[in-house]
C-alpha cells in the first residue's frame, strides 16, 4: 500500500533491475521483518519501533526506497498499513525519537547514560537491517 501511495504521489519509482526489492513488496517484507522482532523479542519495549525508523531514514538500505517525514507517519504506517498494535502512542516515539542523535553506529541519546540500554537500541536497528538484507 505504501509502495503504491509513494508512486502515485511521484515519490518513487519502480525499480529498473531484479536486485532491488520490489515496491510492491516492501509493506509485506516490512510486515514480516517486524513481525520476526517481536517473535525473537528484539522490541522489548513499544518504543523499539522508533530505532527502526531512525536507521531507515538514515538511508542505510540501498534500495529500499523507504523515507518517513515525521514520527506520525511512520507510526500510522505500522499501526494503519501494517495492522501492527502493540507499538507506543506518538507522543512517547516523538519524545523517543528526539532523544537520539547522530548517525548508526554512533547514536547517542539524552535520555540515558546507560551503556547497556544504548547498545540494546543500536541491535534493534542491525537485526533489522540483517533480517531486511537477508530474509
Amino acid at each position: 500500500m505504501m509502495a503504491e501511495a509513494l508512486i502515485k504521489s511521484g515519490l518513487a519509482e519502480e525499480p529498473e533491475n531484479d536486485s532491488s526489492p520490489q515496491l510492491a513488496s516492501v509493506d509485506e517484507r516490512m510486515r514480516y521483518v517486524l513481525t520476526c522482532l517481536k517473535q525473537e523479542n528484539s522490541l522489548k519495549r513499544a518504543y523499539d519501533y522508533v530505532w527502526i525508523m531512525r536507521y531507515i531514514n538514515e538511508e542505510h538500505i540501498t534500495g529500499m526506497g523507504v523515507y518517513f517525514y515525521s514520527v506520525k507517519s511512520f507510526r500510522d504506517y505500522v499501526t494503519q498499513y501494517l495492522g501492527i498494535t502493540d507499538v507506543a502512542g506518538l507522543s512517547t516515539l516523538s519524545r523517543y525519537y528526539s532523544s537520539g542523535k547522530g548517525n548508526h553506529p554512533e547514536w547517542t541519546f539524552t535520555d540515558t547514560k546507560d551503556a547497556t540500554e544504548r547498545l540494546r537500541r543500536l541491535n534493534v536497528a542491525k537485526r533489522f537491517s540483517v533480517i531486511w538484507l537477508h530474509e
